[in-house]
């Protein structure tokens, strides 16, 4: 049986038929290439940021319905980010990112280091472009998070956990928990 082969074709006055689209709904296209048929999705921003003063790391705590589909849990252990909007560089991106999420605004002359990008899945196109962000705090202030306006981020929130607690937490994906195990290696504090 081939993927998706149960999922209507587009229709041929689409003006997206160039991109191979077989299906599309809720900003969700599955893409034919080469044989393949794979989710084609924006690219990501994600990060792990750390206070110095603070001596604290900032995750998010979030309602995320696809995980809670095959997990009993409410709320998850996940990374700062999201997807990046037409035309924005990938700093422009994590940046808004932080601000609606964490409510973290990031000095102007900041420069935000990020490592090499990563594809999300075999299937699916997206890449992360994943950062550790440490911060002093001359480098930002805060502000109350504004979120993206989704019911969802509405029911999630960014918490900021002591460093004593690092190699006790359970991240929820994988692209978290590299971001923390990226984290401990800056830290010195893999302990393998």
């Amino acid at each position: 049986m081939k993927p998706f082969s149960k999922l209507k074709p587009m229709g041929q006055d689409n003006s997206r038929k160039k991109d191979n689209v077989v299906y599309s709904s809720g900003g969700v296209d599955v893409v034919e290439y080469d044989g393949w048929h794979f989710i084609n999705d924006k690219d990501m921003v994600v990060c792990l940021i750390y206070l110095i003063e603070e001596n604290k790391f900032l995750l998010r705590m979030e309602y995320i319905p696809p995980f809670k589909f095959k997990d009993s849990d409410d709320y998850f252990l996940t990374a700062i980010g999201g997807s990046m909007e037409a035309g924005e560089s990938t700093e422009t991106a994590m940046l808004r990112e932080i601000e609606e999420e964490a409510g973290i605004v990031i000095r102007p002359d900041f420069k935000i280091e990020f490592m090499k990008p990563l594809f999300v899945s075999k299937s699916n196109s997206a890449k992360y472009y994943p950062s550790i962000i440490t911060l002093t705090e001359r480098d930002y202030h805060e502000i109350k998070p504004t979120g993206d306006g989704s019911k969802y981020e509405e029911m999630s929130k960014t918490v900021k956990i002591d460093m004593q607690y690092l190699n006790s937490i359970n991240p929820s994906d994988l692209i978290t928990q590299y971001l923390v195990d990226k984290f401990k290696d800056y830290m010195n504090m893999n302990v393998n």
